[in-house]
């Protein structure tokens, strides 16, 4: 029986892939109304406008005390130089071309290729910008936003992992790899994610390609580690959470400066328990601490009512996966369960690299793997739902109901926090003459004066509504 043109896979992949510009549209207008921040952005920015070249910026940022990120600093170049002097809109363009590749990388890596995948696309996306790790690939540019660049390049390797394969894959993953690698520690995620789509089942980069990767990885470390001995962050370089609060690193140093290691397995378990429950956020027990206190907010319920049932919905989708599989005497993976498989892995290497610190911005790449596995999960909760007592379908309509809305109303405060991220920026850059002041630096005579003042003019000109203007309970559902 011929399929009617709505059922067929080249349309509904369509569909989804338009689900994601629009919501990447929506995204982009906020940040390209948003001003860049002056903290994280203005003195990588005036050392890019100074640099002669994105070469002189790599090779000058080879070897830094703890970290190894030459590339990041090689693209903040790059985009300085495309700017002809317009540093607001390169940038903040820069940001939301890469937020719209972001959420089609995504969509594409769903493979949807039936009405059932179709309609559970949308509550994927919800996921995918509702959970708190994903501001972090929004909220802060730095000025090019490092973990963006990471989160997108991963999942270019599972789209190619997902691929016909070729030796031309092989060349475009280790591609992939080198220059995530480069640009930021996260980066050695898609070693991780392509080792693990191969024992998944996917097919796109082959045998030969993985041991090309895996000689970049060890590469890698030998530069890192043997040859520059940047070494990796102590305790001294930040603060960061720890159950109920937040230690700062003269207090790290004195509880945990002789014996290190519980306090970074805190942080790689606090880390997996972000992603999957929402708790703790950078490494704070916010919901616990709240709860204590007495001022339980409707942010703190919103989370757990989105992310626990999605969890479990995860490792339910997963068990019976495997049950079927070995009840058929298949070793196989079975093609229902590789996106879990693979975010497994990388949401489990992500927290072994929080080890150091736990910060949600370090767990990104983790959160949209996440809403990759929560698809499949739907997906195989809807598969069932078809074919169960009217009683479990009814249970399950009602779980994804609840479930979905929690997360659709997390997805929605996206806009709330970029508007109010906008007007504190804003206003970062009225006050920037006073701020040099205090610091002894008369505005005028800052060696980057022309470019800052042009700066400030951009943002003073952006228009940012006042919170004061916004709903009260905007605040308690959303936070800041």
């Amino acid at each position: 029986m011929a399929l009617k043109p709505f059922e067929r896979s080249t349309n509904v992949r369509l569909l989804a892939v338009a689900a994601a510009v629009v919501l990447a549209i929506g995204i982009g207008h906020d940040l390209l109304h948003m001003p860049l921040q002056i903290g994280d952005s203005l003195a990588p920015l005036l050392d890019a406008v100074r640099g002669s070249s994105p070469w002189s910026e790599f090779r000058g940022h080879l070897a830094q005390s703890g970290y190894f990120r030459p590339m990041r600093f090689a693209i903040i170049k790059v985009v300085s130089d495309l700017a002809n002097g317009h540093y607001m809109l390169a940038y903040r363009l820069f940001h939301a071309l890469l937020v719209l590749g972001f959420l089609v990388l995504f969509v594409r890596a769903l493979e949807v290729r039936d009405r059932v995948a179709l309609a559970v696309v949308p509550l994927a996306l919800t996921v995918f910008v509702g959970i708190h790790t994903f501001l972090g690939t929004v909220k802060e540019i730095y000025p090019t936003n490092h973990f963006l660049q990471i989160a997108v390049l991963a999942l270019l390797a599972l789209n190619l992992a997902q691929s016909k394969g070729g030796w031309r894959v092989d060349v475009a993953a280790a591609c992939v790899f080198t220059a995530a690698a480069l640009t930021l520690e996260s980066g050695l995620l898609v070693w991780v994610l392509a080792v693990a789509a191969r024992i998944a089942g996917m097919k796109g980069i082959s045998t030969r390609g993985i041991a090309a990767v895996t000689l970049l990885m060890a590469g890698y470390f030998a530069m890192r580690f043997a040859w520059l001995d940047t070494g990796t962050p102590g305790l001294s370089e930040r603060s960061s959470g720890y159950f109920l609060s937040v230690l700062e690193t003269d207090e790290l140093q004195r509880r945990f400066g002789d014996w290190p290691y519980p306090f970074y397995a805190y942080n790689v378990l606090a880390s997996i328990s972000a992603v999957l429950f929402s708790e703790p956020q950078s490494g704070v027990f916010v919901a616990v601490r709240d709860w204590l206190q007495g001022k339980v907010t409707p942010r703190v319920v919103l989370a757990m009512l989105s992310a626990v049932p999605m969890t479990a919905l995860v490792v339910w989708a997963t068990v019976r996966n495997l049950r079927r599989n070995r009840g058929a005497g298949r070793l196989a993976i079975d093609g229902d369960a590789q996106l879990t498989i693979v975010a497994a892995a990388v949401i489990l290497a992500s927290a072994a690299l929080s080890y150091a610190y736990t910060k949600d911005e370090i767990m990104s790449t983790a959160g949209v793997f996440y809403a990759l596995a929560a698809f499949e999960a739907v997906r195989a909760a809807l598969a069932y739902a078809q074919t169960a007592r009217p009683t479990a379908a009814a249970a399950v309509a009602i779980l994804l109901l609840v479930c979905g809305s929690a997360w659709a109303v997390r997805s929605a405060g996206l806009h709330h926090v970029l508007r109010l991220q906008a007007f504190r920026h804003r206003g970062d850059w009225a006050m920037l003459p006073s701020r040099f002041a205090d610091e002894g630096r008369p505005f005028e005579r800052d060696p980057g004066a022309a470019v800052v003042r042009a700066l400030r003019a951009e943002a003073l000109a952006m228009r940012a509504p006042n919170p004061k203007f916004h709903a009260r309970w905007a605040e308690d559902v959303w936070g800041d």
